[in-house]
């Protein structure tokens, strides 16, 4: 029982590998399933959360809070998926939002420009120059999303267990040292990391719930989650707000319990003032 996060860019058969990996294996194969399941769960719009995990950010973004409401739902999809166990999750970040555990191989797949380019060319139908345009915007806004939710570089190869160029391997021996990755001793699940990513799903979850919630999704809460069991902190207007981040969280699948200690901005007032 494995996770397999690959990291890829346009043209690489990062998605191809996963697929074959999937199947040979027997896992779960996870892609843009994950924008869909996102966007069902939270109500949002399909092309919304798949502009913010693959493109550029607008200056706009830059000073609002919805890429990151956004992003926390593809993220919550991704780490309940990656919770199962036997998947593989192409894209979304899925290889920085599981870094440190211990179970999943984390891969990068890419291949030179013109290879890449070439590719795409015979599959859709460009001509040489629109192909190679394609290559290196896609590379520039994927590098820059990354950059500004993230703040790495994906083009570091430290942030992978495993970086392939598909420019002689090709899409089917890509896989097979993806498989022969997974049998390594030093990635195979044990009780703490399937409880890690467990929290981190969990926790997720969480955050998201509460950015959809209409009486908590404009106040900065911040959840942590260890055993299951959750701690809240943050501030909100008044009671009735508190009490719905507690229920809400508690609802989640997998929580043993709530230590709620978020404050209302009234209590915080009549405190101030009897100081």
């Amino acid at each position: 029982m494995s996770i397999v996060a690959i990291s890829e860019t346009l043209g690489s058969l990062g998605r191809e590998i996963g697929r074959w990996v999937a199947e040979a294996r027997g896992y779960e194969f996870a892609d843009r399933e994950i924008i869909s399941k996102a966007a069902e769960r939270f109500h949002e719009g399909i092309a919304d959360l798949t502009h913010v995990t693959e493109e550029r950010p607008t200056l706009w973004e830059r000073f609002t809070d919805t890429q990151r409401r956004y992003m926390t739902y593809v993220e919550a999809i991704l780490l309940e998926l990656a919770a199962r166990d036997n998947v593989v999750l192409v894209g979304r970040a899925a290889t920085l939002l599981l870094r440190g555990v211990g179970h999943a191989l984390r891969v990068r797949v890419s291949a030179p420009e013109d290879v890449r380019a070439a590719r795409l060319q015979h599959e859709q139908g460009l001509t040489p120059e629109a192909a190679l345009d394609l290559v290196r915007q896609t590379d520039r806004e994927r590098a820059a999303r990354v950059r500004f939710l993230y703040h790495v570089d994906w083009d570091d190869p430290l942030l992978y267990d495993l970086v392939l160029s598909t420019d002689r391997l090709g899409a089917d021996r890509g896989a097979r040292l993806v498989a022969a990755a997974l049998d390594d001793e030093g990635l195979q699940p044990t009780p703490a990391s399937r409880r890690q990513v467990a929290d981190l799903a969990i926790a997720a979850q969480a955050r998201a719930a509460l950015l959809a919630h209409p009486l908590t999704r404009d106040r900065p809460l911040y959840v942590s989650c260890r055993h299951g069991a959750v701690t809240l902190s943050g501030s909100v207007r008044d009671e009735p707000a508190r009490r719905a981040a507690g229920e809400t969280v508690a609802a989640i699948a997998g929580v043993t319990g709530v230590e709620n200690e978020i404050v209302t901005i009234d209590a915080r007032r009549t405190l101030a003032g009897r100081l």
